[in-house]
């Protein structure tokens, strides 16, 4: 900052997720939320605090500050994967190839990788783009490769931070469609940040409302709205538009 001032984002935030549930996180500009994700992607140093997935420690704690704790042996790995607000799309690979990317990391045979990468472009709703390039395709259609990418390899917890908040009405219902359709055949947990209060209450199983910086978890909202769910049809209840509202005025408090 230039002054040799700390700036806190985050004091004092406990937050647990359940096995296989969809959370999503609302709050003011600036109050860290992203910040979250980057520490539970590992892409962030923390001072203070632990982060735990299933039971093992996780994470980049600052060098100052930090308690480290051991991390224990465990012959099964975790995965974990992130889809951004931009995609992260390697321009020089088909849609196809980008898919491919990440099970290549994860030792899969080229003949297996194929079939899984075209499984999850057809999922997305993306049959006949395999060879086209991220400069070929619509900002919706590489969120489509970005989301399939994520899912094609199997997380225990994907992370989505704003993944439709630079789309069109149109093609950001279509994407939600597809998350929320594919995440109901898996056993995944989703955690994803969010501005869009509507798109919260209609994915989600729990809403969770952070207050301004240092952020800290201000209120819990359980969505009890029943899967599966047909959005365009649960855009039009009144149960939905209650939530909506209840969440609306506790964000304007």
């Amino acid at each position: 900052m230039g002054t040799g001032e700390v700036l806190t984002v985050i004091d004092g935030l406990d937050l647990h997720l359940r096995p296989g549930e969809f959370v999503s996180i609302l709050g003011p500009s600036g109050c860290g939320k992203s910040t979250l994700l980057d520490i539970l992607a590992g892409e962030d140093a923390f001072d203070a605090g632990t982060v735990r997935i299933r039971g093992r420690v996780q994470g980049r704690q600052a060098q100052s500050g930090a308690r480290k704790e051991p991390r224990p042996k465990d012959k099964s790995p975790f995965r974990l994967a992130v889809v951004w607000q931009q995609d992260s799309l390697m321009p020089w690979k088909s849609a196809l190839g980008n898919i491919e990317f990440p099970l290549i990391v994860l030792g899969e045979s080229p003949r297996r990788r194929k079939v899984i990468a075209r499984t999850w472009l057809e999922a997305v709703g993306l049959t006949g783009f395999e060879d086209y390039y991220p400069s070929q395709l619509s900002q919706g259609m590489r969120q489509r490769v970005s989301l399939a990418a994520a899912l094609a390899t199997r997380p225990g917890l994907l992370l989505m931070d704003e993944p439709f908040g630079a789309l069109d009405v149109y093609s950001k219902l279509q994407i939600e469609k597809a998350v929320i359709g594919l995440w109901e055949e898996m056993d995944a947990t989703i955690l994803m940040v969010t501005h869009d209060v509507q798109e919260a209450v209609a994915l989600s199983d729990r809403v969770i409302m952070l207050t301004p910086r240092p952020s800290r978890v201000v209120l819990e909202k359980d969505i009890d709205l029943p899967r599966p769910r047909d959005l365009d049809a649960l855009y039009g209840t009144a149960r939905f538009h209650t939530l909506v509202s209840e969440l609306w005025n506790a964000l304007a408090r």
